[in-house]
Parts: C-alpha cells; structure tokens; sequence
C-alpha cells in the first residue's frame, strides 16, 4: 500500500471584499469540524498584512501584492503539509490578481505562474459569493466606496472568465444571517469526500 498522503479537499470562497466571506469559511469549518473532519481554515491575508503595515488597496504595490500572494499559497500548501482532510480558504489565489491588476496593471507573468500553481495544487470547489446588500465593513478597506468593491467584482468575473477558472455562484440568500450558503457548501463537501465517522480502535488482543 502506498505510504503517499491523499490532499485535502480544498474550498475557496471568492468575492470582492465585504460580501461576507470570512464569516462564511469559519461558520463552514465549525459545521465541518463537528461531524470528526481535521480541517484548516484561514482567512483574508490581507488584512494580517495591513495590520504589518503593508500597503494594500489603492495605495497597493506590486511587491506588497506579491508578498500578499505568496502567503496566501503558503498557507494553503501548510494544509497539505500538515495532513489536514479539508482546508477551507477566504479567497483563492485569483482574487488578489484581481486587486493587483487594478493597481499596477496585467501582469501575464503572475497570471502564468497562478494557473500554474492552481493546476499543480487545484481546488476542489470554487464558491463565488454574489454581491448582495449592503457593503460589510471588513476593518481593512472603504466601505463606502461601492464603486471600488463593484469594479474588484467585475475585475474578479473578468479573469475567472479569461483564465477558465471552474467555479459555482452561491445563490441570492433567502436571509439575512445566509445560513443556506454554510449549509450548502458542507453537503456539498461532506458528498464530495464520503465523509464517514472513524471506527475505534480496537485493542489488540495478547495470547
């Protein structure tokens, strides 16, 4: 039997910012955590980087993004170092392509290099959340400049399309807590990975 360990099921949850997505990858890693899944969750690295005094935003470079992306996919790889079964993700590596574009222009390199890392390493599931209500202050960005977090989503919408990114768009909420996005995203998993409780132990038996 191969000793080589199996990847974790790896989520993402893109949008621009204020939609939501943090709440969202910690309510799923909670529901998933309960039913004996190890999983990894980690949200936005972004917002630790602007708390190192990082710039992001409109005040943005090209290295800050960089180093904004690379500690996003070394987060992502501790998952699988680690052996974790599922490693849930607030944001993939695509969405900060989408606020680095915005700032400092397309960059093919980068874009290379991500569909290369992203076929290297994949993503499991892909969920985009829609952009509904009100913007959420996330601590790290204006939230009141709608036209700032409407153009990131655009930009976002753009490159999924242009690099063939394979992602599902959680449906309009029916509340205002969204509680059916968390629902559905670990029905989805628990199919998706045949989730079944571990057997005990049994103790061996001395003759």
């Amino acid at each position: 039997m191969s000793s080589a360990k199996k990847r974790p099921y790896k989520i993402s949850l893109i949008s621009t910012h204020g939609t939501g997505k943090t709440t969202l990858c910690y309510e799923v890693a909670a529901e998933l955590k309960k039913r004996g899944l190890k999983v990894k969750v980690f949200s936005e690295i972004a917002a630790a980087a602007f708390e190192q005094g990082i710039p992001i935003n409109e005040s943005t470079t090209l290295p800050a993004q960089l180093y904004i992306m690379m500690q996003h996919i070394t987060e992502e790889l501790r998952g699988t170092l680690r052996g974790y079964q599922v490693v849930v993700c607030d944001r993939s590596v695509f969405d900060n392509l989408a606020y680095m574009e915005r700032r400092c222009g397309t960059n093919q390199f980068i874009r290379d290099f991500l569909q290369g890392y992203a076929e290297t390493f994949p993503y499991d599931v892909i969920y985009k959340l829609p952009m509904v209500g009100e913007l959420m202050d996330d601590g790290i960005r204006d939230a009141k400049s709608q036209e700032f977090q409407a153009d990131i989503y655009t930009r976002l919408n753009t490159l999924l399309d242009e690099l063939k990114i394979s992602h599902k768009t959680l449906p309009a909420p029916s509340t205002e807590l969204r509680k059916e996005w968390a629902d559905l995203i670990v029905k989805e998993t628990l199919e998706a990975i045949r989730h079944q409780p571990a057997q005990p132990q049994k103790e061996p038996t001395t003759v």
